[in-house]
């Protein structure tokens, strides 16, 4: 395992402990502006270039493709997250998280989740974002997919 991929598995474990403290509240300011500072300093390499990329592809760490192209990298106090609009996605290539259908068809809960969580048909379980609702800690736009840099690459 090379340094990117621990470095990649530390802040994803990171993010996950702040979830555990925080319940996906928004992180008091100070607090955030450092985390936003870490999660901009640990980007993998290539997304460093791939703002706006039109032409940039999103692949799964096992070579399914998600995506043709990044609208941006949003930084938020939960972590850096890949935004591919409705339009990139390569819908074929995604599907429901399995245990997560209740999101979906759970009355319960359908009118309520901030996101459906899906995953690549692969065996990659990377965790990808549709975003259903604005959040108050970070940017999202409801409509889009989100991935973490560090669960996806370009090509």
């Amino acid at each position: 395992m090379d340094n990117s991929e621990n470095i990649g598995k530390e802040m994803l474990q990171f993010q996950a402990e702040l979830a555990d403290a925080y319940g996906y509240r928004a992180i008091p300011p100070l607090i955030a502006m450092e985390y936003h500072e870490k999660y901009r300093n640990t980007l993998p390499e290539c997304f460093n270039n791939a703002i706006n990329g039109a032409e940039t592809k999103v692949y799964t760490h096992a070579g399914t493709l998600i995506g043709e192209g990044i609208d941006r990298i949003v930084i938020g106090d939960y972590g850096a997250f890949v935004e591919i609009s409705p339009d990139k996605v390569v819908r074929r290539n995604i599907k429901v998280k399995e245990g997560q259908e209740y999101r979906y068809l759970d009355p319960q809960f359908a009118e309520h989740v901030k996101y459906l969580w899906l995953t690549a048909r692969d065996d990659s379980n990377c965790k990808i974002y549709f975003q259903k609702r604005k959040v108050s800690y970070a940017d999202y736009k409801p409509g889009y997919f989100y991935i973490s840099p560090f669960e996806c690459i370009t090509k």
